[in-house]
């Protein structure tokens, strides 16, 4: 029997004067089920969570969503339990219904492992957000538009523009468990981009609209 697969994606996002944390933990069992946590949190003045995640309904047996409070941060604790790819698939893209703001591929060829994607930041155009990716997975790093070290590659996408992603890794070793592991990365990424990007943009759509709200209520 295949021993589980464990992985940790870190992201981190920053918007305006808040800074936004996510960080997905994946593992995979030996039915090809995937089981795992994303905590996502934030810096609020008030206390309050300025993002909701909701997970797809059809899902609600094998997903659950707490509040989060700890070390001055605020957020949601989701965790899920035997899922398929295909349904976290499905998970990360209702965390954001917006799935045409991030696209993440691989391909594999040989022993050639490709990445190749992208993360439209356009909706926060005008802010001061930051966006990191960092993804650390087995092999040699070949090839990048990312900045790479000690096996660590990692993005800055700009606010206001549609980056792109990729990455080349050459891996020799076992060509199903390497298979099965970058299936799992992905998983993660697209999770991990998929709250982040939804959170950055409600957040920006919520602040651009709180001085109207505010003059609406004043009068």
């Amino acid at each position: 029997m295949r021993a589980a697969l464990l992985l940790v994606i870190g992201l981190s996002a920053v918007l305006l004067s808040g800074c936004l944390h996510a960080r997905a933990s994946l593992s995979i069992d030996n039915e090809d089920l995937v089981s795992g946590e994303l905590l996502v949190s934030t810096q609020t003045p008030d206390g309050q969570v300025p993002f909701r995640l909701e997970p797809p309904p059809d899902l609600a047996d094998r997903v659950s969503v707490e509040p989060y409070s700890a070390d001055g941060r605020v957020g949601s604790h989701l965790s899920f339990q035997g899922l398929t790819f295909e349904e976290l698939d499905r998970l990360a893209k209702a965390l954001n219904p917006s799935d045409s703001r991030y696209r993440l591929q691989l391909k594999r060829s040989g022993s050639l492992v490709i990445l190749d994607g992208a993360v439209d930041l356009t909706p926060l155009s005008g802010t001061d957000s930051a966006f990191t990716v960092e993804l650390s997975a087995p092999g040699e790093i070949t090839n990048t538009n990312g900045q790479e070290t000690a096996g660590m590659v990692t993005w800055h996408p700009e606010a206001g523009e549609l980056n792109e992603l990729s990455a080349t890794y050459q891996y020799s070793g076992d060509q199903d468990q390497a298979w099965l592991t970058w299936a799992l990365l992905i998983g993660g990424v697209a999770l991990g981009a998929a709250v982040l990007v939804g959170v950055l943009a409600q957040q920006s759509h919520e602040r651009a609209h709180r001085p109207n709200d505010e003059r609406r209520t004043s009068r």
